[in-house]
């Protein structure tokens, strides 16, 4: 861009920007002061689906398989979401996205985020034309999307490459920001998308939602370092001995969603786990 001299409208979109710099370097809550709640579904199949919601906004991270369809409406229905925000679709993968389409016959979605390199099978070109004929909006970031639902911040990282031998690899990750809590997504990551996460600046994360269900590769105990989690979610039954030893090392405490739904209360400075 060249440079020039801002006057008039030219400054004040420069004052504007910069507003715009500082609050996402500032993150804080409005003088609503929302409590979020994260809910980690209990699901079949090891499948992922969480839920990030406050009164009058809400977002889902992956929605199981088209098993877990019955459990996850039960569950917005409970928590009176009528509305999501956002429907993230870490990739493509059945127990990532089967429940999604259950969803979007039930409530509005306003908009759906996909990882955008992947080759679609059979399931998710299926999803996709319901998204077109609903006429919902899907987001293929291919670069750091910043979104917002109500108090909740999201920053969507798409996968740095076109093609990946495994599907998993195109997995988007999301940093969710509540004020001053920080809860990381990793889909599931394997090695190569695990190096590509670590070249991101993080946060010291409150919730970290365990890469690839808990297994382990080359790369998890130095990622789970680096996140230095306060309690890590397991989207199974058990994890595999990398990721059982970097929490001990890190003072983690590990919840498995194979066995029930995890759910922790963030006011903006802490997050905390409900019984």
């Amino acid at each position: 861009m060249k440079q020039k001299i801002l006057t008039g409208l030219g400054w004040a979109l420069f004052l504007l920007l910069l507003a715009g710099v500082c609050y996402k370097s500032n993150p804080t809550i409005s003088k609503g002061g929302e409590s979020v709640r994260v809910i980690c579904m209990n699901t079949k199949e090891d499948a992922d689906a969480t839920l990030i919601y406050h009164e009058g906004a809400a977002v889902m991270i992956d929605t199981g398989t088209k098993e877990d369809a019955e459990h996850i409406m039960e569950m917005l229905k409970r928590c009176n979401v009528e509305k999501l925000d956002y429907m993230i679709l870490s990739h493509g993968d059945s127990d990532h996205i089967g429940g999604a389409a259950q969803i979007l016959e039930s409530i509005p979605v306003t908009y759906v985020v996909e990882s955008g390199y992947e080759k679609a099978d059979e399931e998710m070109e299926e999803l996709n034309r319901l998204l077109e004929q609903k006429g919902i909006p899907v987001l293929y970031p291919v670069h750091t999307q910043h979104l917002r639902a109500g108090e909740i911040q999201l920053l969507v990282y798409p996968p740095l490459e076109k093609n990946y031998r495994d599907s998993n690899n195109y997995s988007l990750a999301v940093l969710a920001k509540h004020g001053n809590v920080n809860m990381m997504f990793a889909g599931d990551a394997l090695k190569k998308r695990t190096e590509e996460l670590l070249l991101i600046d993080w946060p010291k994360i409150d919730l970290y939602k365990v890469a690839h269900h808990g297994r382990g590769n080359v790369m998890t105990e130095e990622l789970f370092d680096r996140l230095k989690p306060e309690y890590a979610v397991v989207t199974a039954n058990q994890a595999d001995e990398q990721i059982l030893r970097a929490a001990e090392r890190n003072g983690t405490a590990v919840f498995y969603t194979g066995e029930r739904d995890v759910i922790f209360q963030s006011d903006g400075k802490k997050l905390n786990v409900e019984d």
